[in-house]
């Protein structure tokens, strides 16, 4: 089964190659309508199409304006330039939905949580969540453990490292965190 990340950056990576899906605004007022525009028809109507339509493709470039350069980066309209995940973003996303799920976590859920920490490493917080940690242990929410509890200092005996699924979820700064690479100095997305 295929998930809408995958789908994503597989219509990023072929729409990167003609340019993005053209717009154009409706007579209704705040009712914008998303629909295909032939690249002959951008050309032709440049001057009637309002400004929210994206920049027409290289080959349209080449042919009415030299002096226009647009590259061939299928993340030049991602973040930092807007909100759209950009390729490396998306990656990230899916391996981490994928860990989260493996661990226990619902889809839904996990599809929350990482698109919470795409905002998070965006904002360069250094909280975490347990679930990023390689001492977290478990395959649901009623067997999720810290292996690493006392540098943690969630619990005083071995018996009562189980995690309550809100404290597994939350972000936070744990004294017992590390990740997959202990010597590494660099952010790990997972």
């Amino acid at each position: 089964m295929i998930t809408w990340a995958e789908r994503a950056k597989v219509a990023i990576s072929q729409t990167g190659q003609n340019g993005p899906a053209k717009t154009d605004e409706t007579a209704v007022s705040r009712l914008l309508a998303v629909s295909s525009v032939p690249a002959v028809a951008v050309s032709a109507m440049s001057e009637t199409l309002s400004s929210v339509l994206a920049v027409p493709s290289p080959t349209i470039l080449e042919k009415h304006d030299s002096s226009i350069a647009v590259t061939e980066d299928p993340d030049r309209w991602c973040w930092p330039h807007s909100s759209a995940m950009n390729g490396a973003e998306i990656d990230t996303f899916a391996a981490r939905l994928h860990k989260f799920t493996d661990k226990g976590l619902a889809r839904n859920d996990g599809e929350v949580l990482t698109d919470r920490l795409v905002l998070r490493d965006r904002d360069q917080d250094d909280r975490r969540v347990c679930l990023e940690c390689k001492h977290f242990a478990g395959h649901g929410a009623g067997s999720w453990r810290c292996g690493n509890w006392q540098g943690a200092g969630i619990a005083i005996r071995p018996r009562d490292t189980q995690l309550p699924a809100d404290l597994v979820l939350q972000l936070q700064r744990c004294d017992g965190f590390a990740t997959a690479t202990p010597n590494s100095t660099t952010k790990t997305p997972f």
